[in-house]
């Protein structure tokens, strides 16, 4: 007799890329071992759609920032989410009436309150799985950067157990979807810059002038990110954990401009200058550091050996294994089923494995 899946709810939030690229690299993993259900906002389906065409879910709203170029407006931001706060207990309600019909058992949550507080108010265990809480281990002394730093800590919501995906201190290593090692690596001489359309303009005014710059510019429509990224010489972006992560694994040196008032992004940019992969700038200071960065590629690609605390490896079977622990543990089922099969790509890393800590019945 074939064991019942597991009902597990996975929610995301939509600000940025880097929680729906988990989503992409966790999702057909997940959906072997146990019945998901997906909440995410409606700007992530897009991209998420793009790497998993049979990818449904439901409808999520979500927090976001205002932005002006390379800054967080956080006085406009505050007034944007007012309406948000006050509808946020019944669309918490709703979400929560949601989960209970579904009779969902567990909630699995990449930094979207919402989910995770309609989890907790029906009783149901949260784990929280995102990078941006990694800040909880490295609070700023600036003062400026308190309200940054708690309004990141409350977009984490609720959780029963958390882990923290990373490269610098975290619980496992970045989680990398297998589409990005479809294509070969190169160098074709280019510098793929990675911004979004509020800052940049003004990234591509200085690049514009500087005498055989070649460069492609993402998010696009019609080019892959991935092929891309592959064939670059460089990355220029924001500071998202993601992009810096797949640009180091690949081994491409990365620029950075963190987004200010963002303290998250402002410390990605502080760890990647401390692997020496990498380093960051700022909009006033890109025309100047831009050359100085790409006179030193050679010595940002030659780097053999990470600061301590620090991964490149993928964390995906790490991840795996801690969430069917968590399951094990807080699910209360009685017999899971098996993911017999684990890619090549996470059997061949040197981090932790992921194996099952269950077998059916008919292996024991």
């Amino acid at each position: 007799m074939e064991n019942t899946k597991i009902r597990v709810a996975y929610s995301c939030a939509g600000e940025g890329f880097g929680h729906a690229a988990r989503l992409v690299a966790l999702a057909p993993l997940l959906e072997e071992r146990y019945e998901m259900y997906y909440f995410v906002p409606e700007g992530l389906k897009r991209f998420i759609t793009g790497k998993l065409p049979r990818f449904t879910s439901y409808p999520l709203p979500h927090f976001s920032f205002v932005k002006k170029e390379d800054r967080v407006q956080w006085f406009a931001t505050f007034l944007k989410t007012i309406p948000q706060l006050i509808h946020f207990g019944k669309e918490v309600e709703t979400l929560e009436i949601m989960l209970q019909k579904l009779g969902i058992q567990a909630v699995l949550s990449d930094y979207d309150p919402y989910l995770a507080w309609a989890g907790k108010r029906a009783g149901i265990p949260v784990l929280q799985i995102n990078h941006p809480g990694i800040i909880s281990r490295t609070f700023p002394l600036n003062p400026f950067l308190w309200i940054p730093a708690l309004v990141s800590l409350f977009l984490e919501g609720p959780w029963t157990e958390r882990i923290h995906v990373s490269f610098f201190h975290g619980d496992v290593g970045p989680l990398f979807r297998p589409s990005l090692f479809k294509h070969s690596l190169r160098d074709e001489g280019y510098i793929l810059v990675n911004l979004k359309p509020a800052y940049r303009e003004p990234v591509l005014r200085v690049l514009r002038g500087m005498k055989g710059i070649q460069y492609r510019v993402f998010p696009s429509k019609d080019g892959n990110f991935e092929e891309a990224l592959a064939g670059c010489t460089a990355v220029l972006s924001s500071a998202g954990h993601q992009i810096i992560s797949e640009a180091l694994h690949l081994g491409k040196p990365i620029l950075v401009i963190p987004q200010k008032g963002q303290y998250e992004q402002q410390l990605n940019a502080r760890m990647l200058r401390k692997t020496n992969k990498g380093t960051f700038t700022t909009l006033s200071r890109l025309k100047k550091d831009l050359p100085a960065f790409l006179s030193r590629l050679d010595v940002h690609r030659n780097v053999s050996t990470l600061p301590k605390g620090f991964t490149l490896e993928d964390g995906t079977g790490d991840l795996l294994r801690r969430i069917d622990s968590f399951l094990r543990k807080h699910a209360f089922l009685s017999a899971y089923s098996s993911l017999r099969f684990i890619p090549q790509r996470i059997k061949r890393s040197k981090g932790t494995k992921w194996v099952p800590l269950f077998q059916p019945r008919s292996q024991l």
